[in-house]
């Protein structure tokens, strides 16, 4: 029962701090998010599967049944708003197609909305928000990635198993121990898996950026941040977060340029990081990438294997849930169907969608990749183009792996940033004439002198 409490929370929650403000609602299920992983472990009731959930949903309602704001969204913004109920409603009509096919049951195709509908809306939610909610997000991603590094170097110290028990939960955690020659096990921090805890780190860092670039005060504090959330890309032992990380430096450079003060900025916290992961084996996984046969190897089926066989065999795909990134809660395995494995984010949409579904979101990422921040007054451009260049090579990696859109809490971060994309393309607000008080005019003498009478 602590699992429903723990899900009732997150709904309140999430909804009382939207009400303040909806940068402090988006931090609020961060929140929830970045601890839901080991509160889940501690807590595999069931209901705790639903914790995340639970918090978006107390966002959405908190969202519908506040005052509207008035906002100027552009062409760009009315376009976006259009994908994203494109892309809310196919999935559904795949529901209704599923009894045609050796489908999942459909509790588990309920299960799978979560990947294919539940957190789309908050593309649309990033693409309205103010600079200031913006701020007040990444004051929270700021504390919650400090406590994360916290709980990594505990578990370094301690040992997973001090802070994850060993249940049907943390399988894969379990799983996992193939880190350097003693087969330790990936660091998860307080995330579900390590790839979910160095995933979120790397998503995190635009937001970083722009805290760097606007509270020059705490700039400080902002560094070490940053440190610690670079850190956390490799101590987590994923090796795509480090190879995600150096596709978005690249792309950073080459659309940004950078001045000479940014550059000496990101070579200091390179040397740090540099002297750390160097110094200890923990976070040197990534270095097993020299080994260009398994690389070349591993692309190869990821990209010709997995797409061309779904596409062949599932031409109108084969339902929600039926592609392995969609987590099943343990409580509903016995009606569950094996699932395809893949390691193709693109394959497993094609697998639950058929071409339709993976023909939508090709057009609506080549759109969105279009959709350049402009160069923008308030020392936050640089961030929002990082926010664009992490997108785009996100999506672009998606191609040797999948999860992209089941992880949390990063997938909420991704989609966010692929709506601020768009919104920094809006209008800028209409500002209010002020309106002159035309004095009235005297009243005539005899009026007066009647009014004395």
């Amino acid at each position: 029962m602590i699992g429903l409490v723990l899900t009732l929370l997150s709904i309140a929650g999430a909804w009382l701090a939207t009400r303040r403000s909806l940068g402090h609602g988006l931090g609020a299920v961060l929140l929830v998010g970045y601890f839901y992983g080991i509160l889940r472990a501690r807590f595999p009731d069931g209901f705790s599967h639903f914790m995340f959930d639970g918090a978006v949903v107390g966002l959405y309602v908190a969202i519908l049944l506040r005052r509207k704001r008035k906002m100027r969204y552009g062409h760009d913004g009315q376009v976006l708003r259009l994908w994203v109920r494109v892309l809310m409603v196919w999935p559904l009509f795949t529901m209704v197609l599923s009894p045609l096919f050796d489908s999942q049951h459909f509790f588990i195709q309920l299960v799978g909305l979560r990947v294919a509908i539940l957190l789309l809306p908050l593309i649309a939610i990033g693409a309205q928000l103010t600079g200031e909610e913006v701020d007040s997000l990444g004051d929270w991603v700021l504390g919650l990635n400090l406590v994360a590094f916290l709980f990594a170097l505990l578990e370094l110290r301690l040992g997973v198993e001090a802070f994850f028990p060993r249940n049907a939960v943390t399988y894969l955690i379990y799983m996992s121990n193939d880190v350097g020659a003693e087969r330790a096990l990936r660091i998860p921090a307080i995330f579900n898996t390590g790839h979910a805890y160095g995933g979120t780190m790397l998503l995190s860092l635009p937001l970083l950026v722009r805290r760097w670039q606007r509270r020059p005060s705490s700039r400080v504090l902002t560094a070490v941040a940053l440190v610690a959330s670079l850190l956390g890309i490799f101590l987590c032992a994923a090796r795509s977060p480090v190879v995600q990380l150096v596709g978005i430096l690249g792309l950073v450079v080459l659309v940004v340029g950078l001045s000479w003060r940014m550059l000496a900025s990101i070579g200091a916290l390179a040397v740090v990081v540099g002297f750390v992961v160097l110094s200890n084996p923990r976070f040197q996984r990534f270095l097993s990438l020299e080994d260009t046969d398994y690389v070349t190897e591993r692309v190869s089926w990821s990209v010709n294997t997995s797409m061309l066989d779904v596409l062949t065999q599932y031409p109108l795909g084969n339902g929600l849930g039926s592609a392995g990134g969609t987590s099943i809660p343990f409580f509903l395995m016995d009606l569950a169907r094996p699932q395809h494995g893949l390691e193709n984010e693109f394959g497993r949409i094609a697998m639950e969608q058929g071409l339709i579904g993976l023909v939508l979101w090709g057009l609506f990422l080549g759109w969105l990749f279009t959709r350049l921040p402009p160069r923008r007054k308030g020392g936050s451009w640089v961030a929002e183009r990082m926010m664009w260049a992490t997108v785009l090579v996100m999506w672009g990696t998606a191609i040797i792996g999948t999860g992209l859109l089941s992880s949390i809490p990063g997938t909420a971060l991704l989609l966010l940033w692929m709506g601020i994309v768009v919104g920094t393309r809006r209008p800028a607000p209409v500002a209010r004439a002020a309106v002159a008080v035309k004095p009235s005019p005297p009243a005539p003498s005899s009026q007066m002198e009647t009014q004395h009478a």
